[in-house]
């Protein structure tokens, strides 16, 4: 029996009862014991000895008249001595051979116990009156024999005399020693009681009932010191709720300003996104046009200007959207040896001003492969890597390269080195050159502006593709930041038979662009106009259902925020409309947050584009989705639709 288990079950009162019970009833048990086992063995002793006793005395009585041979006389010395406790007396003369038994009449008893003594026949020692020797032969011999029956009678009503005395004071001092115990116990359990209810209490959060009769001792110090604890206790767990009250009105405020810096991160980057799609659409239709050089330098450098401001705003809202989690790579196969083709044309153009060597490399194992991976994070990556290094470098070279490490079966491991002799990195800004909105040189006076933004965003994009990214730079020599990572592979398509593909299916198409801002309607048009399509533009939701019921079109570009009704209502809308369920319609918007994306495809749109968008993204994705409405099947290289 587990003991600990039996106590646990138990009550403090029990418990401290039969802690103090158990030792005492244990010892006055074995005493006791003994004690009775001692006095039933006296009485046995005491009875055997005055048998033997009497069978001495009548043998000491008996030498003569066995010598002379008087028989009458034995019977009276065993008269003499029969008594009621005696059954019987036997004397064997051994000269004869004769037995002279006795019995008493009186006493049948049927358990008895036999004591036998021999009858000595003593001399008596003679001296020489002359000399003093002793001159007579000094001799003993045995004659016969005393045989002497007891009754056990007598022993046994003792005996039973002995056990009830005994056990009477047992059960007194048993009872004495309970009592005894259970005062003890009592006088234990009830203050440990008390303390092992209040601690309940404390431990259910009721803080108000404390010990009330404090006992003397260290028991009552106990309980003081209980009560103290709950005191203290509840003044914490008071300034604890205050705090956590104060904590949670914060968290409502932070909460508010939150979502105050969503809102307007929001709609600034509407704000701006908007007019930066209208700017960057024209100079890209405007680099199309009769340009003389003057124009063309002009036209570059507000192309630089308008891309590092569509960076910047990009970085900030990439930045937004890791810091809350939501940020997620879109992977899709594409062409990995392209991933240089006109993302460094500005700083090319920029380093050359600064008189830079400005070297790109890609291994040739790379061409003609198409990788698993999210090409917009990975030109990020490369952008911010490079507009980096070109910033900090003043004389010698910016060496960009791409090596393909190891190519398996369908697994590749690419390293992407970006190099330069710029200022470098001290050991100790190494720490921090990562962190966010974080510089090396951090002062009013600092030589290089920027948002410091750009590594921070690097990092972060490199543990979302479990990239790794390593620093090497020392002070005044350089530095080189070298990107590694796994996908997976494939052989690339023949992306001039795309091309053709795409510019084929566009002509004829007719497209609705649903927008209010009047430039981008002009800017979107001229474009598909370009690539053959027809047009009609919707400033909002309203007149985009109006257009729909009056003509059928082959794809619709949708703004999300306009006048009367936005997009997702329009989109809605015009999924209810029989003869327009299965049309593909492309959000076309200066949001870029996940939770834009993620209602526009909840609402029934088929894809999203952000603004400012490149034309050569935007001809994939019309392309895609009239070519899945037709049912014929474009390259694996063209992004398809986020899961």
């Amino acid at each position: 029996m587990n003991i600990s288990h039996y106590f646990k079950k138990n009550t403090i009162f029990k418990q401290i009862l039969i802690a103090v019970l158990s030792p005492a009833l244990i010892l006055f048990l074995a005493l006791f014991g003994y004690s009775l086992f001692a006095r039933l063995n006296d009485a046995v002793q005491s009875q055997n000895e005055l048998a033997t006793r009497i069978a001495e005395n009548i043998a000491a009585v008996s030498e003569l008249a066995i010598i002379s041979g008087n028989d009458s006389q034995l019977l009276d010395i065993m008269a003499s001595a029969l008594d009621s406790d005696i059954t019987s007396i036997t004397i064997f003369n051994a000269e004869s051979g004769h037995h002279l038994v006795l019995n008493n009449n009186q006493n049948n008893s049927s358990e008895h116990k036999e004591i036998t003594v021999p009858i000595i026949q003593h001399s008596i020692p003679l001296e020489d009156s002359i000399t003093g020797e002793n001159i007579s032969d000094i001799t003993e011999k045995q004659i016969g024999t005393v045989s002497i029956k007891q009754s056990r009678d007598k022993l046994q009503k003792l005996q039973k005399q002995i056990i009830k005395v005994s056990s009477f004071i047992a059960f007194i001092s048993i009872l004495v020693c309970i009592c005894f115990a259970w005062f003890i116990s009592r006088r234990f359990s009830r203050p440990l009681a008390e303390i092992n209810t209040l601690t309940k209490n404390i431990t259910a959060g009721n803080f108000y009932k404390q010990i009330r009769n404090i006992k003397p001792g260290e028991l009552g110090e106990l309980q003081s010191h209980v009560n103290n604890m709950a005191k203290s206790i509840e003044k914490q767990q008071q300034e604890l709720k205050d705090n956590l009250q104060n904590l949670f009105l914060a968290k409502e405020e932070a909460d508010k300003a939150n979502s105050a810096k969503s809102q307007f991160l929001a709609t600034m980057t509407h704000e701006l996104r908007t007019p930066l799609n209208g700017v960057l659409g024209m100079m890209q239709l405007l680099s199309n046009t009769k340009l003389n050089a003057e124009q063309n330098h002009y036209l570059l450098i507000a192309r630089e200007s308008s891309e590092l401001l569509i960076n910047i705003v990009n970085n900030i809202l990439d930045f937004s959207e890791i810091e809350k989690g939501e940020l997620q790579l879109q992977e899709n196969y594409f062409d990995i040896s392209a991933i240089f083709n006109n993302l460094l044309t500005p700083l090319s153009y920029e380093a050359k001003k600064k008189g830079l060597e400005f070297t790109t490399y890609i291994d040739p194992q790379l061409n003609g492969i198409s990788v698993l991976g999210d090409d917009v994070r990975i030109r990020q990556i490369l952008l911010n890597l490079v507009a980096n290094a070109v910033k900090f470098t003043q004389q010698g070279n910016v060496a960009i390269t791409l090596n393909a490490k190891e190519l398996s079966s369908n697994r590749a491991i690419l390293e992407l080195n970006v190099s330069d002799t710029g200022i470098g990195i001290s050991e100790k800004d190494q720490q921090i050159i990562f962190d966010s909105f974080r510089q090396a040189d951090g002062s009013h006076r600092r030589r290089y502006g920027g948002s410091g933004l750009g590594l921070a965003i690097v990092r972060r994009l490199c543990d979302l593709m479990n990239a790794d990214i390593l620093l090497t730079s020392a002070e005044n020599t350089g530095s080189t930041f070298t990107v590694r990572w796994s996908c997976t592979y494939q052989v690339g398509c023949n992306l001039e038979h795309q091309t053709q593909q795409d510019e084929t299916i566009l002509v004829g198409k007719a497209v609705l662009i649903v927008e209010d801002n009047p430039v981008n309607q002009l800017l979107v048009s001229k474009i598909l106009r370009r690539w053959g399509m027809t047009t009609v533009t919707a400033n909002n939701g309203v007149e985009a259902l109006i257009a729909v019921e009056k003509q059928h079109f082959d794809i619709i570009l949708m703004d999300l925020q306009m006048p009367i009704m936005d997009g997702f209502e329009a989109t809605q809308a015009i999924r209810n409309l029989s003869q327009h369920r299965q049309t593909p319609i492309i959000a076309l918007t200066a949001n870029n947050f996940k939770d834009d994306s993620d209602y526009c495809f909840r609402v029934g749109m088929n894809d999203f584009l952000s603004k400012p968008v490149s034309l050569t993204n935007l001809k994939e994705k019309i392309s895609f989705w009239l070519s899945k409405s037709l049912g014929t099947s474009l390259s694996e290289s063209v992004d398809k639709r986020p899961e």
